[in-house]
């Protein structure tokens, strides 16, 4: 079974690894977990639906003979239970979501979360956004203009994919801090940390 990405211990490693990239950094990295992105509505409605009709053909083709109304409202009230089931499901909604449309809604949510936190705002224009949607097992990066010379780098966009495999093996956040505060060695030198470098944003997980 797999571990809750978030618990007071990976909380406070997520912290933890924001604090240790800041100190060596002039970055600002702020991390920001959801347990889902958007609706999905959808997925309970399409399982519903399928399994209506799954039941509508075990009526209509079993050897055994039903009554009219059982015809009439037992894929129906099948259906609704099935709906009900998959929104306790995340498996279920994650499996009758298509991979793209997840990924477009977190790349979505991550730039309206970066100015939603004010990521955007920082003197040096050098935050960085980490969001991290549990439903999805998906993260994605977002960075300011003042980060994106770094970011274009190839080791950088190995820092970045291997959190983002993390995310989607079920890792949890004590295993993907331990990866955030790996961008402190590839920070540090690119965004030199300032004598008067002060800390614009909390390190705590938002």
């Amino acid at each position: 079974m797999a571990r809750p990405f978030l618990t007071p211990e990976s909380k406070a490693a997520l912290a933890e690894a924001v604090r240790s990239v800041e100190s060596c950094s002039s970055a600002e990295l702020v991390v920001a977990v959801r347990p889902r992105t958007g609706s999905y509505l959808h997925a309970d409605l399409l399982f519903g639906i399928l399994a209506g009709f799954v039941a509508l053909a075990v009526l209509l083709f079993s050897p055994w003979v039903f009554t009219p109304l059982w015809i009439l409202l037992d894929p129906l009230l099948i259906g609704l239970l099935a709906g009900f089931a998959c929104s306790w499901s995340t498996g279920l909604r994650r499996k009758l979501t298509p991979f793209a449309l997840r990924r477009q809604r977190i790349e979505t949510a991550a730039r309206s979360t970066f100015v939603e936190r004010r990521v955007h705002g920082t003197t040096g224009r050098t935050g960085i956004l980490l969001y991290v949607s549990v439903l999805e097992r998906e993260a994605a990066l977002v960075a300011d203009v003042g980060v994106e010379a770094l970011a274009a780098m190839d080791g950088w966009k190995e820092a970045v994919a291997g959190i983002e495999r993390a995310v989607r093996a079920k890792e949890d956040g004590i295993a993907v801090a331990a990866l955030v505060r790996g961008l402190a060695s590839l920070l540090s030198s690119a965004l030199v940390r300032g004598a008067d470098d002060v800390n614009e944003l909390p390190d705590e997980v938002c």
